[in-house]
Protein backbone atom coordinates (compact mmCIF):
# COMPACT_ATOMS: atom_id res chain seq x y z
CA UNK A 1 0.00 0.00 0.00
CA UNK A 2 2.93 2.36 0.60
CA UNK A 3 3.83 2.20 -3.09
CA UNK A 4 0.51 3.62 -4.26
CA UNK A 5 1.16 7.25 -3.17
CA UNK A 6 4.70 7.11 -4.60
CA UNK A 7 3.38 6.09 -8.03
CA UNK A 8 0.93 8.99 -8.17
CA UNK A 9 3.55 11.41 -6.82
CA UNK A 10 6.14 10.29 -9.36
CA UNK A 11 3.70 10.67 -12.24
CA UNK A 12 2.75 14.19 -11.14
CA UNK A 13 6.42 15.05 -10.54
CA UNK A 14 7.37 13.87 -14.02
CA UNK A 15 4.60 15.97 -15.59
CA UNK A 16 5.56 18.98 -13.46
CA UNK A 17 9.23 18.80 -14.43
CA UNK A 18 8.44 18.02 -18.06
CA UNK A 19 6.27 21.12 -18.38
CA UNK A 20 8.53 23.24 -16.13
CA UNK A 21 5.73 23.73 -13.63
CA UNK A 22 7.37 22.10 -10.62
CA UNK A 23 7.35 25.11 -8.29
CA UNK A 24 3.82 26.12 -9.26
CA UNK A 25 2.42 22.62 -8.81
CA UNK A 26 4.28 22.19 -5.52
CA UNK A 27 2.79 25.44 -4.18
CA UNK A 28 -0.72 24.53 -5.27
CA UNK A 29 -0.49 20.94 -4.08
CA UNK A 30 0.79 22.06 -0.66
CA UNK A 31 -2.29 24.28 -0.25
CA UNK A 32 -4.54 21.36 -1.23
CA UNK A 33 -2.71 19.12 1.22
CA UNK A 34 -3.11 21.57 4.12
CA UNK A 35 -6.80 22.05 3.36
CA UNK A 36 -7.41 18.30 2.98
CA UNK A 37 -5.63 16.95 6.08
CA UNK A 38 -8.61 17.50 8.44
CA UNK A 39 -10.90 15.62 6.03
CA UNK A 40 -8.89 12.45 5.38
CA UNK A 41 -11.40 10.28 7.27
CA UNK A 42 -14.27 11.74 5.24
CA UNK A 43 -12.34 11.03 2.05
CA UNK A 44 -11.71 7.48 3.26
CA UNK A 45 -15.45 7.11 3.84
CA UNK A 46 -16.09 8.39 0.30
CA UNK A 47 -13.54 5.90 -1.08
CA UNK A 48 -15.15 3.01 0.78
CA UNK A 49 -18.80 3.93 0.15
CA UNK A 50 -20.15 1.30 -2.28
CA UNK A 51 -23.08 3.57 -3.11
CA UNK A 52 -20.75 6.16 -4.66
CA UNK A 53 -19.82 5.35 -8.21
CA UNK A 54 -16.92 6.75 -10.23
CA UNK A 55 -18.96 9.62 -11.62
CA UNK A 56 -20.08 10.72 -8.16
CA UNK A 57 -16.48 10.67 -6.89
CA UNK A 58 -15.33 12.61 -9.99
CA UNK A 59 -18.12 15.14 -9.41
CA UNK A 60 -16.86 15.52 -5.86
CA UNK A 61 -13.38 16.31 -7.20
CA UNK A 62 -14.83 18.86 -9.65
CA UNK A 63 -16.92 20.52 -6.96
CA UNK A 64 -14.22 20.67 -4.29
CA UNK A 65 -11.06 21.07 -6.36
CA UNK A 66 -12.56 22.68 -9.45
CA UNK A 67 -10.15 25.59 -9.79
CA UNK A 68 -6.89 23.67 -9.35
CA UNK A 69 -4.24 23.16 -12.01
CA UNK A 70 -5.35 20.72 -14.71
CA UNK A 71 -2.52 18.27 -13.96
CA UNK A 72 -3.37 18.13 -10.27
CA UNK A 73 -7.06 17.81 -11.11
CA UNK A 74 -6.32 14.92 -13.49
CA UNK A 75 -4.37 13.17 -10.74
CA UNK A 76 -7.29 13.74 -8.35
CA UNK A 77 -9.66 12.25 -10.94
CA UNK A 78 -7.45 9.17 -11.15
CA UNK A 79 -7.40 8.95 -7.34
CA UNK A 80 -11.21 9.15 -7.41
CA UNK A 81 -11.44 6.51 -10.15
CA UNK A 82 -9.37 4.10 -8.06
CA UNK A 83 -10.98 4.91 -4.70
CA UNK A 84 -7.75 6.48 -3.46
CA UNK A 85 -8.87 10.01 -2.56
CA UNK A 86 -7.85 9.37 1.04
CA UNK A 87 -4.25 9.11 -0.18
CA UNK A 88 -4.03 12.80 -1.09
CA UNK A 89 -1.81 13.61 1.91
CA UNK A 90 0.39 10.57 1.31
CA UNK A 91 0.75 11.51 -2.35
CA UNK A 92 1.68 15.05 -1.37
CA UNK A 93 4.31 13.82 1.09
CA UNK A 94 5.83 11.57 -1.58
CA UNK A 95 5.69 14.46 -4.07
CA UNK A 96 7.32 16.72 -1.50
CA UNK A 97 10.13 14.21 -1.01
CA UNK A 98 10.75 14.17 -4.78
CA UNK A 99 10.59 17.97 -4.87
CA UNK A 100 13.06 18.29 -1.98
CA UNK A 101 15.42 15.81 -3.57
CA UNK A 102 15.23 17.69 -6.88
CA UNK A 103 15.93 21.01 -5.12
CA UNK A 104 18.62 19.42 -2.89
CA UNK A 105 16.80 20.57 0.21
CA UNK A 106 15.18 19.02 3.24
CA UNK A 107 13.43 19.78 6.50
CA UNK A 108 15.50 20.17 9.65
CA UNK A 109 14.33 20.21 13.25
CA UNK A 110 16.77 21.88 15.60
CA UNK A 111 16.00 21.11 19.22
CA UNK A 112 17.38 23.44 21.88
CA UNK A 113 16.66 24.27 25.51
CA UNK A 114 15.47 27.75 24.53
CA UNK A 115 14.05 29.48 21.46
CA UNK A 116 16.92 30.21 19.09
CA UNK A 117 17.36 33.60 17.43
CA UNK A 118 17.25 33.93 13.65
CA UNK A 119 21.01 34.50 13.64
CA UNK A 120 21.64 31.30 15.66
CA UNK A 121 19.35 29.32 13.39
CA UNK A 122 21.12 30.68 10.31
CA UNK A 123 24.58 29.80 11.66
CA UNK A 124 23.45 26.30 12.65
CA UNK A 125 21.78 25.87 9.25
CA UNK A 126 25.08 26.58 7.52
CA UNK A 127 26.84 23.91 9.60
CA UNK A 128 24.06 21.40 8.96
CA UNK A 129 24.11 22.14 5.21
CA UNK A 130 27.85 21.46 5.17
CA UNK A 131 27.34 18.16 7.01
CA UNK A 132 24.45 17.02 4.83
CA UNK A 133 25.60 18.55 1.51
CA UNK A 134 22.19 20.18 1.06
CA UNK A 135 21.69 23.52 -0.69
CA UNK A 136 18.74 24.61 1.42
CA UNK A 137 17.09 23.72 4.74
CA UNK A 138 13.58 24.40 5.94
CA UNK A 139 14.25 24.77 9.65
CA UNK A 140 11.96 24.41 12.63
CA UNK A 141 13.24 25.21 16.11
CA UNK A 142 11.75 23.03 18.82
CA UNK A 143 12.32 23.83 22.49
CA UNK A 144 13.33 20.69 24.42
CA UNK A 145 14.37 21.38 28.04
CA UNK A 146 15.41 17.74 28.55
CA UNK A 147 18.53 18.39 26.44
CA UNK A 148 19.93 20.33 29.45
CA UNK A 149 22.12 22.32 27.03
CA UNK A 150 23.41 22.25 23.46
CA UNK A 151 21.35 21.27 20.44
CA UNK A 152 20.10 18.24 18.53
CA UNK A 153 19.41 18.56 14.81
CA UNK A 154 17.44 16.05 12.77
CA UNK A 155 17.43 16.07 8.97
CA UNK A 156 15.47 13.21 7.45
CA UNK A 157 16.93 10.18 9.28
CA UNK A 158 20.24 11.81 10.20
CA UNK A 159 20.59 13.06 13.79
CA UNK A 160 23.38 15.39 14.84
CA UNK A 161 23.41 15.43 18.64
CA UNK A 162 25.51 18.06 20.38
CA UNK A 163 23.43 18.12 23.55
CA UNK A 164 24.57 17.87 27.15
CA UNK A 165 22.08 15.03 27.53
CA UNK A 166 23.92 13.08 24.81
CA UNK A 167 27.31 13.89 26.37
CA UNK A 168 26.10 12.54 29.72
CA UNK A 169 24.74 9.42 28.05
CA UNK A 170 28.09 8.81 26.33
CA UNK A 171 29.97 9.43 29.58
CA UNK A 172 27.74 6.91 31.34
CA UNK A 173 28.51 4.32 28.64
CA UNK A 174 32.22 4.90 29.10
CA UNK A 175 31.93 4.37 32.87
CA UNK A 176 30.00 1.15 32.31
CA UNK A 177 32.71 -0.13 29.94
CA UNK A 178 35.47 0.64 32.49
CA UNK A 179 33.75 -1.42 35.18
Amino acid sequence: MAKIPQKYAKALFDVATGYRLLDDLYEEFSVIHEATVPYINALRDLDEDPAKDVQQRRSFVSDVYGAVNVYIKNMLYILADNRHLSYISDVFEAFQALYNQHKNQDFAVIESVYELSEDEIERLSEVIKQQTHLDHLIVTNKVNPSLIGGIRATVNTKVMDASVQNDLRNLEKQFIRVN
